[in-house]
């Protein structure tokens, strides 16, 4: 099978995303996957931009980049504030004729989609399309830019993320939550981590570069609005005798910066952006991780990859208590909403490790048996597979 994959991001940025696994383990097992990157963009997120990356391509996945003209690289290399839906949406316009060429020349047999401002690309594909929603797309769009749904933008984005559901020929979800918002049949394809990598990593493949004896309690990921920083920085000044580290980057990360100094902070330690593999290594070394999402609708609908990369590593995790989250680690996972209650949750483990360690080995167990990118590999390939046989035999 030879899927085409428009990614309106740098597939060589720090964000390791669930497209890089999906995509990665379907050439595993034999598919070819054309990935079509985004050029850069002016953007402080963490997916805008390159970084290095450690390891070498699977065989049949090859990134060509999306086509876009002079004149609209320049605009992309504007640093003005919310033009992120923008500037994303003329990625998509200007890679059109590129799209039906791709498609054409290479006899792809998938288009997958995941992103509302693809949805002209839905229209001109001319072959069998998959779209997957990974988040509350609609809710995304109104923390990119609250402006915009001032002026009818929300029902715009909604009619748009309908239209895709509606018009692809299979859907995924990464949620229950999401899946419960929609009304035709769709796989519940949840994230996950990829066990012989994590393992390979706990295993002393990467030298160790813990330096402190305090307990280290740790986040990694992109710190944007999901991310409840003043919860976080609480908790931090609530528990002075443990070093709180931070792995990643974002539009965020000076705004985390600028409140712990206020608060003088100087057991916060944040690495910025890292390559996946540097940023599992820091996991590695973390006593404690934790989840301190924002109560809404992108946190609730939210599927965690890190949640999973967390358990992988054997880490005992502490969240706050969205949805979705709520759903999977009921019984494993410590849940806490206020500063006071993460205090207590991290006293709790560091002093009772027998309990942490039998809610750390049913996380991990979790993962071998369902939140393992192999296994969910082959469920998306059997959806595919039989699509396309459907269709062949009308």
């Amino acid at each position: 099978m030879k899927i085409l994959f428009p990614y309106m991001s740098r597939w060589r940025s720090a964000n390791r995303s669930r497209y890089h696994q999906l995509m990665t383990h379907l050439c595993r097992i034999g598919h070819q996957v054309l990935i079509l990157t985004a050029p850069p963009m002016a953007l402080s997120d963490i997916s805008s931009r390159d970084i290095a990356e450690e390891r070498e391509l699977p065989s049949g996945l090859v990134i060509s980049e999306l086509f876009a003209p002079a004149l609209l690289r320049q605009f992309w290399q504007m640093d003005i504030p919310r033009t992120k839906l923008i500037k994303k949406g003329l990625i998509s316009i200007s890679s059109i004729p590129q799209l039906r060429e791709v498609i054409r020349r290479e006899g792809v047999d998938l288009l997958f989609l995941y992103n509302l401002p693809q949805v002209l690309l839905m229209e001109v594909a001319g072959c069998p399309v998959h779209f997957d929603l990974a988040d509350d797309l609609v809710a995304m769009m109104e923390g990119e830019d609250r402006s915009l749904f001032r002026y009818g933008g929300r029902t715009a984005a909604q009619l748009v993320q309908n239209r895709m559901i509606k018009r692809a020929r299979t859907v995924t979800v990464a949620s229950s939550v999401l899946a419960e918002q929609i009304d035709r049949p769709v796989l519940m394809l949840p994230n996950g981590a990829d066990l012989d990598e994590l393992d390979a990593l706990k295993s002393g493949s990467l030298p160790a570069t813990r330096t402190t004896e305090r307990p280290v309690v740790g986040f990694v990921g992109a710190l944007e609005y999901w991310v409840d920083l003043d919860l976080l920085v609480e908790v931090a000044d609530r528990c002075r005798s443990c070093d709180f580290l931070v792995v990643g980057g974002g539009r965020r990360l000076e705004e985390l910066r600028a409140l712990s100094v206020r608060r003088g902070l100087t057991n916060i330690t944040l690495t910025g952006p890292k390559a996946y593999r540097e940023a599992m290594l820091e996991v590695h070394q973390m006593d404690i991780c934790l989840l301190p999402f924002t109560h809404s609708a992108v946190s609730d609908g939210s599927c965690p990859l890190k949640l999973f990369e967390y358990a992988a590593l054997e880490k005992p995790v502490i969240s706050t208590r969205t949805t979705e989250v709520g759903r999977i680690g009921e019984g494993w996972i410590c849940f806490a909403d206020r500063a006071d209650e993460f205090a207590r949750s991290i006293e709790q483990i560091l002093n009772q490790p027998d309990q942490s360690r039998e809610r750390v080995r049913l996380g991990r167990s979790l993962v071998e048996n369902r939140y393992n990118w192999p296994a969910l590999t082959t469920e998306f390939e059997t959806l595919i597979k039989q699509s396309i046989n459907c269709r062949n035999l009308h």
